[in-house]
Formats: C-alpha cells, structure tokens, sequence
C-alpha cells in the first residue's frame, strides 16, 4: 500500500533510514549550533558519508544511485529536524551537483562531484549579485580569458554555505581576452544587457585558499547565527580554463535546469517543516489542558489542526509529483515551481499556526516552532521568490 502518490515500499523503507539517522545523528545537536551560531561542517560532512548528498547521483562516482522521489524523501526528513542541513543537502543535488552531473567532464565528476557525494566536500553556488537576483540579465561577473586560463571579477551576495565550502561553482560572463571585461556596462558606463547567451559555469575550488577571493562577510539573516550566507569578492582570481562545465557560454541553461531538481528540493524542506511544525502542535495540543481537557478538544485548536494537516499532505504529494517526473524523464520547470511555491507557502501557514497553538511557548526558543517559523520564511523568498515562481508557473501555461 502507498504511503504516498508514486512512493513505493523502497522510498518508504528509505524515509525510514533517513528518519532514524536524522533522530540519532541531527537532533541531539541542532540546539546547540542553533546557540553558539556555529556552522555544522562536521554534522553536513557526516551526513554526506551516510550517502545522503549523493541520493540521485550514479554509483560511479560514489552517489547512491537512487531516484529523485528518494531525494525528496531525504530533504524532507532532514527539514524536520534541521532545514540548514536540508539545504546543504539541496545544494550540492541540484544546484551544484546537477550540472556537474549532466553537463560536466568525466573529470569533474571525478574530483569535484565524487567527493561531495561521499562527504569530503561542501559546495556552494555563487550566482546571485546585488543588483542581479531573478533579473539574471543584469549579471556583471566576468570570466575573462587569459590564455588557458579564465581570470574572475565581480561581486557576489547570498552565496549559500560560500565560505565554508570546498567548491564554490560561480556564474559568470565568459569574454575573450581583447575584452575589457566590465560584462555588465557599455563605453558609458550604463547597463549593458546581454542576456544569457554568454553566462558560463565555472568551477573553483578550495575558494579560501584563492588570491583575489575575499569573503566579504557571513549576511546576518533570519534563519539564524549558524547559516551561512557569504558575500564573495573576486578580484582578478584566475582558475584554469577547463574548469568551464559543459560548453561555454551554456551556464544559464545548466543552472536552470540544476534549479528546477533545487526547487523540487526547496519544496521538499517545506513539506519537512510543516511536517515537525505539525507534530509538535499536534503533541503540545494533546498535552495541554485547559479548563479540564485536552485543548485540541476545543475547535479553535482542532481546526487549526485539521488544516494544518491538509496543508502539509498537499504540499508533499505536489512535491512527490514534480519528483515523479523528474524520474520519468520529463523537464519539470512548472510543476518545481508550483511545488515549491504551495509548500513553501503551506509551511509558512502552517509554521505559524504552530506557534499560535503553543502560545507563548510557540514564542519561546525554548520550542523548535520558533525556529521553524524562522526557517519557512526564508523557503518563500531562495530558488526564485514564490512571486518569481508564480510567473515561471503563468509563463508556461500560455508557452
């Protein structure tokens, strides 16, 4: 019997295994980075050698050889627990790890894919700049040609795990040598749009031991002390030019399409979130008395309850569909973006109603729906805002 739209016995026993790993080996820890605001490098890299970075990735280079449902199955499990390590785990499948995957030398998913999947490394996407978010057009970076070697200049922000990664994989304009490299203003200094036909992917590794690459700063953000959102300078970085993945002047593409498995993976960790909000407002309301009973006997409670539970069982079968067909081969960018924007959405309602039903508790840190909250929020606005979503979603129903 399915537990779930297209899961089968085999992703079910997989949600098993990653639950029992979350409930031993991610629990007992999360308050404590959560206080200290320290980034769990050792907890991410051990659950890399548990297989989980590696869940859609060929046994070839050390993945487990699963499917994109088991991927699912695996971010939502650890979002439960600890969305920061669901997004890592989010990272290196989609947005880093796809790319290297589908479009990468034999080489580079060698030495830069085989190790994240076996846990040895944590990569990173730099693709966002101040003024470049889902206006992708605007992008200024530049890979210029020097030689066989690419040199980096620009400015990159909201880069995700970026100064504790291992790999970062930055978006920039590829120009040739004669070019003056400025890549996103014209002789007048005003914005030069050029589209995407020129957007690259390049690979760097071991970003802090790079001359020319400054970690600006970690951006201060809701989700907490313990994330790590870096904002990145390159001046004049020079990387080897094979470390382009895939064809040159093809990135935008590639990143598109590692954006659609990291949406699937977006809507997942709110599927996860709403699902620990949910059991803990369903325990706290069964414990609870007032006036003499359980106050998930009182409607208020139990309907905020009831919904919260429709929410969340929505959101994971549009989540488990868009994964379903990323499994049958088929590109999902509409139905990623619907996923993640209703269960992302779901979770932030449902996050909130947590809360309401704790009360002051729900207020307190001393509860994890406070952190959940926290989490939600920012699950609506990464991997394109859920406004962005809506017009990937209204684009494609006119295509």
């Amino acid at each position: 019997m399915l537990d779930e739209f297209a899961l089968d016995g085999d992703h079910l026993a997989h949600r098993e295994t990653v639950r029992e790993f979350c409930e031993g080996e991610v629990a007992p820890h999360v308050d404590a980075y959560e206080e200290c605001g320290e980034f769990p490098d050792d907890l991410i890299r051990r659950v890399g050698e548990a297989g989980l970075t590696g869940v859609p990735f060929d046994e070839s280079v050390d993945g487990a050889g699963l499917d994109y449902r088991s991927f699912a199955v695996t971010v939502e499990e650890l979002a439960r627990t600890w969305k920061l390590v669901a997004g890592a785990v989010n990272v290196a499948c989609g947005l880093v790890g796809y790319p290297i995957a589908e479009f990468g030398a034999d080489w580079q998913r060698e030495e830069w894919l085989a190790p994240v999947c076996r846990g040895e490394s944590i990569p990173a996407l730099a693709m966002t700049e101040p003024e470049a978010g889902s206006d992708v057009a605007a992008m200024s970076t530049t890979a210029r040609r020097d030689g066989d070697e690419l040199v980096l200049d620009g400015h990159k922000v909201w880069t995700t795990n970026g100064e504790a990664a291992d790999l970062l994989l930055v978006v920039a304009r590829t120009v040739d040598e004669e070019e003056d490299g400025d890549g996103g203003t014209d002789a007048d200094g005003e914005r030069d749009d050029r589209g995407h036909d020129d957007l690259s992917l390049v690979g760097v590794p071991d970003p802090a031991d790079r001359d020319g690459l400054s970690f600006v700063r970690s951006i201060p953000c809701m989700e907490g002390d313990a994330a790590v959102e870096s904002e990145i300078r390159f001046d004049g970085v020079r990387v080897p030019a094979k470390n382009v993945v895939g064809e040159e002047g093809r990135g935008f593409r590639y990143a598109m399409e590692g954006l659609d498995v990291g949406r699937i993976g977006t809507a997942a960790q709110g599927v996860g979130i709403a699902q620990g909000s949910l059991d803990a407002a369903k325990s706290f309301a069964d414990e609870r008395e007032q006036f003499g009973r359980p106050i998930r006997e009182f409607q208020g409670v139990g309907f905020k309850l009831a919904d919260m539970a429709t929410r969340t069982r929505a959101a994971r079968l549009l989540t488990t569909y868009a994964a379903a067909r990323r499994d049958a081969g088929d590109r999902v960018t509409q139905d990623a973006a619907m996923a993640k924007t209703f269960a992302t959405d779901a979770a932030m309602d449902v996050a909130t109603e947590a809360v309401q039903v704790l009360g002051a508790r729900g207020y307190s840190r001393d509860h994890p729906v406070e952190r959940y909250m926290r989490e939600a929020k920012g699950t609506q606005i990464y991997d394109g805002t859920n406004e962005v979503n809506r017009l990937v979603v209204l684009d494609r129903m006119y295509a």
